[in-house]
C-alpha cells in the first residue's frame, strides 16, 4: 500500500466550518499545491480553489490556509470537503490521495462554544441561555454525529454550540 502523501488535521471529520475557514495538514503536490472543493449533498460544487505552500517533488510540508467560500448561505448544511492532488491527466479524478471530510456549514459562524448537558437541559433552553443567533435546529445539525433525536439528551453529553452573526 503506498503511502498517504496529503493528509489534512483540519478540519476534522463533522467539525463546524463557516464562510471562511482554515484548512492545514501536511503534503506534497504537483508544483506544491493542492486543490480543494467543497460539496453540497447533490455533489455539486460550492465553493474550490488551491493552497499554495504544501511540498513538492515528493518533499512534505506542512500547509494551512485560509479558504472563502462563494455567497452560498448555509445554515447547518453538511456538506463534503475534498482536499487532493492535481491530477493533470485527468485520468483519475479528483486527484490522488483525496481526503473527504464531512463537515457542518453555517456560512455565518464566528465561532461555537462547547456545553455540558445539565439535567432538565433542551436545545431550545440551551440555544436561549448558549447561544448567539442559535435555535435549537442549528444545535442540532450541528452535533449530528451525537444526536440521533433532539428530543433525547442525555446530561454529560457534549454540545457545539454555534455562534452565528
Amino acid at each position: 500500500m503506498a503511502p498517504r502523501l496529503i493528509e489534512v488535521r483540519q478540519p476534522r471529520q463533522n467539525d463546524l466550518i463557516g464562510q471562511e475557514f482554515v484548512i492545514a495538514g501536511f503534503g506534497t503536490g504537483f508544483e506544491a499545491v493542492v486543490l480543494w472543493r467543497v460539496l453540497d449533498d447533490n455533489g455539486q460544487p460550492l465553493g474550490n480553489g488551491n493552497i499554495q505552500g504544501a511540498g513538492s517533488m515528493g518533499v512534505i510540508h506542512d500547509f494551512g490556509n485560509t479558504v472563502a467560500l462563494g455567497n452560498t448561505p448555509a445554515r447547518g448544511t453538511h456538506v463534503t470537503l475534498q482536499v487532493f492532488g492535481d491530477d493533470p491527466s485527468g485520468i483519475h479524478p479528483p486527484g490522488p490521495d483525496l481526503n473527504i471530510i464531512p463537515v457542518t456549514l453555517f456560512t455565518s459562524l464566528q465561532g461555537f462554544k462547547l456545553y455540558e448537558i445539565k439535567s432538565g437541559d433542551n436545545l431550545t433552553k440551551i440555544a436561549q441561555q448558549e447561544g448567539q443567533n442559535t435555535t435549537a435546529d442549528d444545535i442540532f445539525e450541528a452535533n449530528r454525529d451525537r444526536i440521533t433525536n433532539p428530543n433525547l439528551i442525555f446530561p454529560g453529553q457534549v454540545f457545539r454550540i454555534p455562534l452565528l452573526a
